[in-house]
């Protein structure tokens, strides 16, 4: 007997018993092996459930409920579905609760589906939603598993505090997901539609409306639940407006701003040194933040930075590649590997980004308003146009898919480096 179950289960005698013995009634050892998973298997699932019961969790009792009678080889279904069904099916499952040996009270309860349906609240299938999916995101660093799920976390939190009830303390409390209704989605795309108005971005209110939909049929799918989704179709429907695309900085720009004397002083040194590696290479500043020391590979006769997962989730998988440095990168890079490779912001490339966009407004460096640090990837794939640089080589510098057959290596690093060559600063 497991510890967790010491006390629960009887023995002839009305006394705890602390080890159970069943009859196989096979001589063969690899039948009786077999027999014993199984019957291991169903004992366990009816100890849970007696557990659940005992310390009555009313959720907890239902799901060990589902598993036992799986374990006893019927799906869950409730009473009402049972007595409305199939009748032979119906006598099947009594039979198989009935004789001799009369069966526990939990497994008669399973079997014949009368432990009562309870759902998780919205809070519990968020968060079992977290692990039914955890193998999607197996490639995620901490960071960027955290990013993933923050805006899910919100989507959940703005809900409860638009139509949720409140405890004492005036704290929202989650209802069981088969409570929400329609109309209390509805109302909360009301709340979401008077932000709107008042300007904020619809594809603000859109992200909530997505992410509390593709949680609830997940969820719903992975466990066949069949319940109606109340988020579905909430979406505001945006017309007439147009992406804002981060403009390049000019090159007259970055050399009379950003490559004179000093330009840089009052800003940690790996902030300037991961900026600078991008003014030549165009690389997203995540690939720069999260390479460790060993992909600054500045003793090659071509120096380079390799882009490579190293225990993060990439873009895509052509992100992967390798890109020359020279100039001011080379430079940059060649002081990053002296102190040991990229610490402050490893793996923290939103933090980067705060901090260089911080110091580029407050120091007169941005070209317009709307430019920001990664305007530098944007000027260099304007520049490697402007120098008449093969599209195929563009994407292999930038990590941009390709749409023609990828034949060869497309020149390799001794290719892009030439191309890189003309843009250098």
């Amino acid at each position: 007997m497991p510890k967790r179950f010491a006390g629960m289960v009887l023995g002839a005698d009305g006394k705890p018993v602390t080890q159970v013995r069943q009859a196989l009634h096979t001589d063969n050892k690899a039948e009786a092996q077999l027999k014993a998973a199984q019957v291991e298997a169903a004992r366990l699932a009816e100890w849970e459930a007696m557990a659940a019961g005992y310390n009555d969790d009313a959720r907890a009792h239902y799901e060990a409920a589902k598993k036992l009678a799986q374990a006893r080889g019927f799906p869950y279904q409730p009473i009402s579905a049972l007595s409305t069904g199939d009748t032979e099916q119906l006598v099947e499952r009594i039979k198989s609760v009935s004789g001799e040996n009369l069966a526990s009270k939990s497994v008669a309860q399973a079997v014949l589906g009368t432990v009562p349906e309870i759902y998780p609240n919205l809070a519990e299938m968020k968060d079992e939603y977290f692990t039914l999916t955890r193998t999607r995101h197996l490639k995620k660093t901490a960071p960027q598993l955290k990013r993933w799920r923050q805006p899910r976390d919100r989507a959940v939190k703005n809900f409860l505090e638009v139509v949720a009830q409140r405890d004492g303390r005036n704290i929202p409390i989650a209802m069981p997901i088969n409570e929400i209704t329609r109309e209390q989605a509805l109302t909360f795309r009301d709340w979401w539609s008077a932000r709107v108005e008042g300007g904020l971005k619809p594809e603000s209110a859109n992200k909530d409306f997505g992410h509390l939909s593709e949680m609830w049929n997940t969820w719903a799918s992975l466990n066949k639940v069949d319940l109606p989704n109340p988020f579905s179709k909430l979406w505001f429907e945006i017309k007439g407006r147009k992406k804002t695309k981060t403009p390049p900085f000019t090159g007259e720009w970055i050399k009379k701003k950003m490559l004179c004397d000093g330009a840089f002083d009052g800003l940690n040194d790996e902030a300037r040194d991961v900026f600078l590696v991008t003014v030549n290479t165009g690389l997203r500043p995540s690939e720069v933040t999260d390479a460790p020391l060993e992909d600054f590979v500045i003793t090659h006769n071509i120096p380079h930075i390799k882009v490579r997962e190293n225990g993060r989730e990439i873009k895509v998988a052509h992100t992967e590649r390798d890109v020359p440095l020279t100039g001011v990168s080379l430079e940059a890079a060649r002081r990053i590997v002296a102190r040991g490779g990229i610490q402050r912001y490893r793996h923290k490339a939103n933090s980067w980004s705060a901090a260089i966009n911080k110091f580029l407004a407050n120091n007169g460096m941005k070209e317009t308003p709307d430019h920001s640090a990664y305007s530098i990837r944007h000027y260099v794939e304007d520049a490697l146009l402007a120098a008449d640089v093969d599209d195929r080589i563009r994407a292999d510098i930038l990590g941009h898919e390709y749409d023609r057959p990828n034949y060869g290596t497309g020149g390799a690093l001794e290719g892009r480096l030439k191309a890189l060559s003309r843009i250098a600063l």
